[in-house]
């Protein structure tokens, strides 16, 4: 016979009140939350959810709304999302608008109507008509990776003007005057964020910012490729570049190893995220990492804390630093000329 809330209070000795205050999600003291974790795992207890919901108008069920499974970094999100809400008697649903803001608006209202308890959105439209949609259904939202104007909420980004800025400070630091950036589409908030970063960085070190070598790959692996196909084939090709972006760094990758061109000889290379290619090519790649994991957790306790209806600090913006790793895909121009000499 399966455990029940009464079992899980006379194993921990605490009070009924006190383990159903827990199991509802509310806090309690560090003490007692030991002991009924404890008490839960020896009798391998498992909430009613379904009973639960019916008396709280609850679900238990999350989505993840997202642009396109493709993309890294929105499939890296959901692991992080899942081990937080998962353990708490969440299903998460993931959908996907692929890349199209009406079937993003359209997938809103059938997440709506399934009547989930709360919402992450990585948007792909800019103008928040799917944000305003969902707050005006009242139900906790939280917005990753951009900052939607006009449509304040609690948003979980990366501080994107920095996750350029500083490879581009370290290009120039070696010597490099001719860098150029390969950047999503410019009405996308983390394109314009590092288009910002790098525009800042040559700025400070009073270098002349060239339209021809910042390139739009639209964040996709066929926008890196053209993208660096044009770079190199510029009557003045730049010395090195930064890809703003995992995917269209593969892109960019394909488009070098067709041109045999080679890393850092020919171009210094710095990309974005630490995923797998980074270390598959040679030499390993230098990068800038957004905390894709630690984002996804951070999004997954806010939205947990909304749920529960805690409004204290709405609507709240958690920004996360980013990482750099430096590596042998960068060298100073310098260098290069004594490789061809």
């Amino acid at each position: 016979m399966a455990a029940t809330i009464r079992d899980v209070a006379k194993k921990s000795g605490l009070s009924l009140g006190t383990v159903s205050k827990y199991i509802n999600g509310h806090p309690v003291k560090e003490t007692n939350r030991l002991l009924i974790e404890q008490a839960i795992q020896e009798l391998q207890y498992k909430p009613n959810n379904i009973a639960k919901g019916l008396r709280n108008s609850q679900t238990f069920s999350v989505a993840v709304l997202l642009p396109m499974l493709t993309s890294n970094f929105c499939t890296s999100m959901i692991s992080s999302i899942e081990s937080y809400l998962l353990p708490k008697g969440y299903t998460v649903i993931v959908c996907e608008c692929h890349n199209d803001a009406a079937m993003e608006l359209q997938k809103a209202r059938f997440l709506l109507d399934r009547m989930v308890d709360g919402i992450i959105l990585i948007p792909y439209d800019s103008t928040g008509k799917q944000i305003e949609l969902i707050q005006n259904n009242h139900t906790p939202l939280i917005v990753v990776d951009q900052i939607i104007k006009d449509h304040p909420s609690d948003t979980i980004i990366l501080d994107n003007q920095r996750a350029s800025y500083e490879p581009v400070k370290k290009l120039i630091s070696l010597g490099h005057t001719k860098i150029a950036i390969i950047t999503g589409g410019i009405d996308h908030y983390t394109s314009q964020q590092r288009l910002n970063g790098y525009e800042k960085a040559l700025r400070e070190c009073h270098l002349p910012i060239y339209k021809h070598y910042i390139q739009c790959g639209n964040y996709s692996t066929e926008g890196g490729y053209e993208a660096m196909m044009k770079l190199a084939k510029l009557p003045d090709p730049p010395t090195a570049v930064f890809i703003s972006n995992y995917d269209m760094e593969i892109g960019a990758y394909i488009a070098i190893n067709n041109l045999n061109l080679k890393i850092p000889e020919d171009i210094s290379l710095i990309g974005f995220d630490n995923l797998p290619l980074v270390n598959i090519v040679n030499p390993p790649l230098s990068f800038s990492e957004q905390p894709t994991d630690e984002m996804g957790l951070t999004a997954a306790k806010l939205l947990y804390r909304r749920m529960l209806g805690d409004q204290s600090d709405y609507p709240k913006t958690l920004i996360h630093a980013p990482l750099f790793h430096y590596t042998d895909s960068i060298c100073s121009p310098l260098d290069k000329e004594r490789v061809r000499l």
